[in-house]
């Protein structure tokens, strides 16, 4: 790997005021000698919210710029610090990215009103040219409350097809899933004459609520589809199966599927039988194996979460409602996502099960103004 580092602490063409603000960028990039470099330019702006020295306003304008290639292209700086007035404000963000800035200059620069703006060329890797990836995160709860709700047309079925909320919970409960789903025996209720509703779900101690922050409701709908024509006679199983994993209440993922099992098929007057009655456990198992295997795949949605924490702020203190078994890592810093101008960044103090304690690093008039705001995770390794 080869490893670069540029610094700015120019005042138009002047070298001076060096200790007041600087730019320092440390790449490192990920692609070998031989690889083709991309000239890009990219343009950004700054605020000039006070009379402190314009300089510091050039710094912002030109972080922007690299925030908005950064946006653009499938990776970027692996890390880079920003200095104000002598005190590191940013250091060693390690943005999850690919794109290999080898240097950089500005070409433009100029006040218009409150806003400084800049261009900058950019010398990049071929690694710019890519698909932007989607960066996830695996979630790993311990368990999960479940529920789930079984709805069968009972009526309009042959008497020998049994399909009941029993069999599906003994399946759920012989079943491993990761995580650890929760859940109690099957309650059965009659929804109306027409329909069979079948209810499973956790309820060992109904006064007690869960500690459980994520929870998978799922809902398996059976219908009858008749399907007869001269001389042929078919009936199928229609399964329809919603599901959703919820986290605080709040819906984060979620999958919809329908599959057909013949259970009847005669052709030419019953003179062929492909499927009949003889033939139901297999495709009563194939159900049952149907309904797992889609819980599964929920499940395994996890393996790759977006998400936006959003801050909160308790006893002064700064905070976002996700944490280390929500995919946050302790190297993670976060960028408020705002449309403003100005990057607002905090880094990681503490990290618990479902929350972070974070610090802010730029310099804003208030925390209380960020309450409620949704942060990206901008680093992490």
């Amino acid at each position: 790997m080869d490893y670069c580092k540029i610094v700015n602490v120019m005042s138009g063409n002047k070298f001076k005021n060096f200790t007041n603000v600087f730019v320092l960028i440390t790449c490192l990039v990920l692609s070998n000698s031989s690889q083709a470099a991309n000239l890009v330019t990219t343009h950004g702006v700054a605020a000039i919210t006070s009379n402190l020295d314009k300089n510091l306003f050039r710094t912002r304008a030109i972080e922007n710029a690299l925030q908005n290639l950064i946006s653009q292209g499938s990776q970027t700086v692996d890390s880079f610090s920003i200095v104000e007035n002598g005190q590191v404000l940013i250091d060693q963000v390690h943005l999850a990215s690919k794109l290999g800035v080898q240097e950089y200059s500005v070409v433009k620069e100029e006040i218009k009103g409150k806003f400084y703006h800049v261009s900058l060329n950019v010398v990049v890797n071929d690694g710019y040219n890519k698909k932007k990836n989607n960066i996830c995160r695996k979630a790993a709860p311990p368990a999960m409350d479940l529920s789930l709700d079984l709805e069968i047309e009972k009526y309009k079925l042959p008497a020998w097809v049994l399909f009941s909320g029993d069999f599906i919970n003994q399946a759920i409960t012989n079943h491993e899933f990761e995580p650890n789903l929760l859940k109690s025996n099957s309650q059965n209720k009659i929804q109306d004459q027409a329909t069979l509703l079948y209810s499973l779900h956790k309820n060992d101690n109904a006064k007690k609520s869960s500690d459980n922050l994520y929870k998978l409701h799922a809902s398996v709908i059976v219908e009858a589809i008749y399907n007869n024509k001269f001389l042929d006679k078919n009936l199928d199983l229609k399964v329809t199966m919603s599901s959703f994993i919820s986290r605080e209440n709040e819906k984060i993922l979620e999958r919809n599927v329908i599959d057909y099992f013949p259970i009847i098929q005669k052709n030419l007057n019953g003179l062929l039988s492909p499927v009949t009655r003889k033939d139901w456990p297999s495709t009563k198992k194939n159900m049952k194996n149907f309904v797992l295997e889609k819980l599964d795949q929920q499940l395994t949605d996890l393996n790759c979460l977006n998400f936006y924490p959003k801050i909160y702020v308790k006893s002064g203190e700064a905070y976002i409602n996700y944490g280390r078994l929500d995919g946050i890592m302790s190297s993670d810093m976060f960028l408020v996502k705002n449309g403003d101008a100005k990057k607002i960044y905090f880094q990681l103090e503490s990290l618990n099960e479902y929350q972070a304690k974070i610090k802010l690093i730029s310099k804003i008039e208030s925390l209380e103004d960020l309450i409620g705001s949704e942060v990206e995770v901008v680093s992490g390794s």
